[in-house]
């Protein structure tokens, strides 16, 4: 008996120290301010540069410090044999959960359809995804 006086504390505390696979709660929305066309955002560019830019706006629902890692459909060859994305590949939220980031596009992608894709771990096995489509006229 003594021996189970002992062990009961023991099986008490592992259980209650062992972590459930719960969901985080948390989510991913991108968006962004430009006008959308059949649900595809529409970016003018700007013959005037090499580049024309914008913003996505990403939102967690998570609160604080949240890493986001971005990519795109396509790549661009800045010079032969180095390729880059169209979007910067990762951003931060802020204390309320909201983060941007900035993506561009070089002249040979004015009549195409990109899409941005979003997305972040909030534990080991809970993974967060979003995309839009940007056409770039």
């Amino acid at each position: 008996m003594t021996k189970l006086k002992y062990l009961v504390p023991l099986i008490l505390i592992s259980i209650s120290c062992f972590e459930m696979d719960e969901p985080c709660g948390c989510g991913l929305s991108i968006t962004s301010q430009l006008p959308k066309v059949n649900g595809i955002y529409q970016l003018a560019f700007n013959e005037n540069l090499v580049m024309t830019y914008s913003h996505l706006y990403a939102e967690t629902d998570c609160g604080l410090h949240t890493k986001i890692s971005w990519d795109s459909d396509y790549m661009y060859e800045i010079v032969e044999g180095q390729w880059t994305s169209l979007i910067n590949p990762t951003s931060m939220t802020d204390e309320e959960g909201k983060g941007t980031i900035v993506y561009g596009a070089w002249r040979p992608f004015k009549g195409k359809t990109i899409t941005l894709y979003g997305g972040y771990f909030c534990d080991e096995n809970e993974q967060h995804l979003d995309s839009v489509k940007v056409f770039i006229y």
